[in-house]
């Protein structure tokens, strides 16, 4: 079980092992958008429905960052019912290509990760194991929807939405709701109107009943007007029941740089078991 939940760690963040920074969000609290296609203006007091694709395009390409590669560093806070665990972390990142992860504790490495858009291999340097999976199989062991563009928006911040789906604008005074859905799975995008910071990004595949819902804040100009949240609350639903949560915190996040990616399974490594 312990490697199940190593796996949930690396796929959706990676982070770790020093005091952990909390979100400024009260504990318990939720951000629960309007109903979709539906516009709320009080100066006005009249409700306006609104759906416009090529606004709402416009409007996530202006949030997005252009990481063609980048580097990153942090820590984060894993909890489930029953465990609780801290880790560091050191991200690599090239752009649709590949993630590399290393997760340290006490200062020593404990798991390497290289991430690619078809398979995941994890070096496990604790009990001198690895693992190698496709992100079908990754899906099927966690029963999510998972694959490497999700966790590529996870780490980077950036947001999506369904090819052919439908998708809606609402706004409010101090918000703005982006809803884009097709017959298996719904996205929910919440944005600060004031700021145009991402506040909320929620994927629910709605054929399983599962749902990853992610909460931004101390967004940060990283170049230009474009902001990156460094601080992220992210937790994953089951039939309405959470399932893990996670806290994370970047330290230095670094774009267009060079990088390296050491990655090698040692001969003397076992299959990991699952």
């Amino acid at each position: 079980m312990k490697y199940a939940f190593l796996l949930l760690l690396t796929i959706f963040t990676s982070i770790g092992c020093k005091s952990v920074k909390k979100t400024s969000m009260p504990a318990g609290s939720t951000i629960t958008p309007p109903a979709a296609d539906v516009t709320e203006v009080k100066r006005d007091s009249v409700v306006v429905y609104n759906s416009d694709a090529e606004q709402i395009r416009k409007i996530v390409d202006n949030i997005n960052t252009d990481f063609q590669s980048a580097t990153m560093t942090g820590s984060m806070l894993m909890e489930n019912s029953t465990d609780r665990y801290n880790f560091n972390f050191n991200i690599r990142m090239i752009k649709d290509s590949v993630i590399w992860m290393q997760l340290k504790k006490i200062g020593l490495e404990g798991a390497r990760l290289l991430i690619r858009k078809d398979s995941l291999f994890l070096v496990d340097r604790i009990h001198r194991s690895y693992l190698k999976m496709s992100w079908p199989q990754v899906r099927r062991q966690l029963n999510g929807p998972v694959d490497f563009h999700t966790l590529y928006s996870v780490l980077t911040g950036n947001v999506s939405i369904l090819d052919g789906g439908r998708d809606t604008l609402s706004t409010t005074e101090n918000m703005k709701w982006i809803y884009s859905a097709d017959d298996d799975n719904r996205i929910v995008i919440g944005l600060n109107a004031v700021f145009n910071t991402l506040t909320s990004y929620t994927i629910q595949d709605l054929k399983k009943n599962n749902l990853i819902q992610i909460r931004m804040d101390n967004h940060k100009i990283i170049y230009d007007k474009k902001y990156f949240s460094y601080l992220r609350d992210l937790e994953i639903f089951s039939n309405n029941a959470k399932l893990l949560y996670i806290n994370f915190s970047f330290d230095e996040v670094k774009r267009n740089v060079k990088v390296n990616l050491p990655f090698e399974i040692p001969s003397s490594y076992k299959p990991m078991e699952i």
